[in-house]
């Protein structure tokens, strides 16, 4: 197994734990118990190619950049709550194969880390134009209608990784086939 392989989604599936209201025991949720609130705050993932990283990411998807720094070799997003981060190191990062099984589509039979960006809906058919546009990997040539709540569209980023992008329509369309090209 290479350098940070299987990083990103266990923090990011974390992360979308910590979203989620856990009952406690009485029914009580975590966040009305008497604890300390504990958050996620950084993901880390590590990358061969800090610029494809950041082309894909801030170009192509649409994250808006934190930070970066090719000198000090790293790359941030600010994301709701939490930093998400890629770093260059000096080793050779092992790129995944396959495609990660994910809730939502059918077809991926890896089982590694992987994440989910929501992209706004004015702004979603763009953003798959621009990904196809680019050549990017693409599981299906278009966006499908997925657990009837959502458009997603599920692409590999640089390092191999499955990136599902979605967005949650305001309505739910009369027909579940993609309107856009």
């Amino acid at each position: 197994m290479g350098v940070g392989r299987g990083l990103c989604a266990v923090a990011l599936s974390a992360a979308a734990i910590c979203a989620v209201p856990c009952a406690g025991e009485g029914g009580n949720t975590l966040a009305e118990k008497d604890t300390p609130q504990v958050n996620v705050r950084f993901v880390y993932n590590f990358c061969s190619d800090l610029a494809a990283t950041r082309h894909f990411y801030t170009d192509l998807i649409g994250l808006d950049e934190a930070a970066y720094s090719e000198e000090h070799r790293y790359l941030c997003y600010q994301c709701e709550g939490f930093q998400l981060m890629f770093f260059r190191p000096d080793a050779e990062v092992e790129a995944l194969e396959g495609w990660a099984d994910q809730p939502g589509y059918d077809g991926g039979t890896e089982y590694v880390t992987s994440s989910s960006v929501e992209v706004p809906e004015d702004e979603y058919a763009e953003v798959v134009a621009r990904l196809r546009a680019a050549g990017v990997d693409c599981f299906s040539d278009k966006p499908t209608w997925r657990v009837d709540s959502y458009w997603g569209f599920t692409v590999k980023d640089p390092m191999g990784g499955t990136v599902e992008v979605y967005t949650v329509p305001k309505e739910t369309p009369a027909s579940t086939t993609w309107p856009g090209k």
